[in-house]
């Protein structure tokens, strides 16, 4: 079991993905860490070489293809940054003003 290597999948599509890869070239996600799909330990990718450090994880017959897919923090599905809402509402009241202005014209 030594020889064998451990194997790499994108946490977000299950894609098989290289050790070094930053971002998936299936679904395109970035990633910048590994997680164990066993016990959720995180860490760079020189840190499971040899599978997970905590729990030994990476041998296994699945390797990663039926892991549970974690959202953030508190379960919420990713959402688009604040600065865009932002955007969003300040052209929505620029293009109000300027139909409102060109109505009372």
């Amino acid at each position: 079991m030594a020889s064998k290597k451990a194997r790499f999948f994108c946490e977000f599509c299950g894609a098989e993905v290289k050790r070094e890869d930053k971002l998936c070239k299936t679904c395109g996600r970035f990633f910048a860490s590994v997680r164990c799909p066993k016990c959720g330990t995180t860490g760079g990718p020189g840190d499971f070489k040899r599978g997970c450090p905590n729990c030994g994880y990476a041998f296994g017959k699945d390797s990663g293809r039926n892991a549970v897919i974690k959202t953030k923090k508190g379960g919420e599905p990713d959402s688009l940054p604040f600065w865009i809402y932002a955007a969003v509402f300040l052209l929505t009241l620029v293009v109000a003003f300027f139909v409102v202005l060109s109505v009372k014209t």
